[in-house]
């Protein structure tokens, strides 16, 4: 009895340490997990057979630029994993094409543990070999993936049609290489012969045609782009040229290599010449926007048309699809006033002036709003739920606009010619002032002097004029700031709300009882709660330091007992 006991008390200990072994192995294992955790631009998952069934085991996770640097080590180039054709690389991995899943298998077998056991048996450092399955197939890798999307904006795109160092395949007029460069990305494909071609002034963006999966007859975004860019940088390499392009994934997708590109790219845009188009399209730099024809026996809506400028908005956005979506037709072939399947059944008037969406005009402008030099002021006009009149004014700009009319409805703006349109916009916008204005400074206080709540804290001075004159060097090197604050009293409105613009607005005082509420208006704050939810909420918005908008003191010194 007394032996079992024994026995039995042993074989606890033995189990309890052999948990506590498991446990802090266990803990190491993850300790040392962290300790060795990478993080890197490169990482490529390798997943492409679930295309073709069900995988058997966790994708792979694979880091291109450390294979890269191994095979260019070793005397080698990219043609040791990748095919080539007509002369140029194919994305996938030693295959044209996907077929079966057990041939796919087989490739990625045969290759990548073939190097490895070569390499091994040359007694060279090497990756995983035949049996070590879960070394590639490891469903918790340590490797954390840092990779940035990649984008093609239009300061980019300007870098690649000005330089010299990708001419045009084309011929000009001379026999020399024509001026734009535009055929060697450009094309659309033919469906009968099943070959792309260049079509000179129908240019389109990229994901008109290469959507983020691919189709039966275009590629995905990402295998498009990667096999026209680096196979261009390849060309450009060995051909000697200076600026060829990334070829390694941290090049386009790793942080530190897009700082170094948006500075260059900011650096061409500054030294491009006056008039130059970061985009060169056929469309013109300004044109009016209007709806469509209304639908047989639909009742024409008169609304006036809006002036777009091109030109304008293309150095102040980053890409064409800030406004347009896949390709670069105009709004109101998929936006119409009643809404199509191809826009979503989005209307035109939605489109346009959805305060949320980003691409509308509305959405758009107020994300330049949320910047600090204007969310002082705009992050309190919020509440409002319809923007003033005089503001759809600045884009609906009145006027006659020469367009025929249909029998029995407003001006077909519809049957205006591209050129037309052009015209009509330049004549509409050459009256519209573009520049911020402001009342002169003798008519604006230096100071305001706020006592009419003195109890606790002195009399607030508020430096007035020094404000005003912030408010308005913030916006001056801004076109849009400039369109909208072109009447001197649209900045007074900020504070004074609800108020006429003017010289000489009511004071708070006017509106905002002494008295914390008042019945006769519940929904309008007092005046002490109307003083400090204005200034202290623009000091929020602004991010003022000094003084804070919970610092008493700061503004009003407390008063001697």
């Amino acid at each position: 009895m007394e032996k079992g006991r024994v026995l039995l008390l042993s074989a606890g200990t033995v189990f309890v340490l052999a948990v506590v072994s498991i446990l802090s192995l266990e803990a190491q294992g993850v300790e040392e997990a962290q300790a060795n955790a990478a993080v890197r631009a490169d990482v490529v998952k390798i997943d492409a057979m679930k295309a073709l069934g069900a995988l058997e085991l966790p994708p792979v996770t694979f880091l291109h630029d450390k294979h890269t640097a191994a095979v260019e080590k070793a005397g080698k180039d990219c043609k040791s994993c990748h095919l080539e054709k007509d002369g140029k690389l194919v994305v996938k991995y030693m295959r044209e094409k996907d077929t079966s899943s057990a041939e796919v298998k087989t490739i990625y077998h045969k290759n990548c543990i073939g190097c490895h056991t070569d390499l091994a048996d040359k007694g060279q450092k090497t990756g995983p070999l035949d049996g070590d399955c879960r070394s590639c197939h490891d469903a918790k890798s340590k490797i954390v993936s840092a990779k940035q999307p990649a984008g093609f904006n239009n300061a980019l795109h300007f870098r690649h049609t000005e330089t010299k160092e990708i001419p045009s395949a084309l011929k000009g007029e001379s026999g020399d290489a024509a001026k734009d460069n535009c055929d060697r990305c450009h094309h659309e494909f033919n469906k009968e012969t099943k070959k792309t071609f260049y079509a000179k002034g129908k240019e389109d963006s990229c994901r008109s045609c290469h959507l983020d999966k691919a189709t039966k007859e275009s590629r995905s975004m990402a295998e498009a782009s990667h096999a026209s860019c680096v196979n261009c940088h390849l060309s450009l390499a060995k051909a000697g040229k200076k600026e060829t392009g990334p070829v390694q994934c941290a090049g386009c997708h790793g942080k530190e290599a897009q700082e170094k590109t948006a500075a260059k790219n900011k650096e061409a845009v500054a030294k491009a010449p006056e008039g130059a188009k970061l985009i060169r399209r056929g469309q013109p730099e300004l044109t009016i926007m209007s709806i469509d024809k209304p639908a047989e026996g639909a009742k024409p809506l008169a609304m006036s048309p809006a002036v777009f400028n091109h030109k304008a908005h293309e150095k102040n956005v980053d890409t064409c699809r800030s406004c347009h979506h896949k390709g670069m037709q105009a709004c109101n072939t998929c936006h119409s006033v009643a809404g199509k399947k191809e826009g979503g059944f989005v209307q035109l008037e939605q489109a346009m002036h959805r305060a949320t969406a980003k691409q509308s005009c509305v959405g758009c402008h107020n994300t330049k709003k949320a910047d600090p030099k204007c969310a002082g002021c705009h992050d309190l006009m919020k509440a409002r739920k319809n923007p003033a009149g005089e503001s759809c004014k600045k884009c609906h700009i009145g006027g006659k606009v020469s367009a025929a009319a249909e029998p029995g409805s407003m001006p077909a703006y519809w049957n205006m010619k591209p050129e037309e349109k052009a015209a009509a916009a330049q004549a509409l916008v050459s009256g519209r002032a573009d520049k911020a204005d402001i009342y002169g400074i003798d008519d604006i206080p230096e100071k305001v002097v706020i006592k009419s709540l003195v109890n606790e804290y002195e009399a607030s001075e508020m430096p007035h004029r020094k404000i005003v004159l912030k408010m308005a060097g913030n916006m001056k090197d801004s076109k849009m700031s400039g369109v909208f604050h072109a009447d001197p009293g649209t900045l007074c409105q900020a504070c004074h709300h609800n108020s006429p613009a003017s010289k000489k607005p009511p004071k708070c005082a006017n509106c905002h009882a002494a008295k914390a509420f008042d019945e006769k208006t519940p929904g309008r704050p007092g005046l002490k709660a109307a003083y400090h939810g204005q200034c202290m909420g623009c000091h929020k918005s602004i991010a003022l330091k000094k003084p804070l908008n919970t610092d008493c003191a700061g503004c009003h010194k407390e008063r001697k007992k």
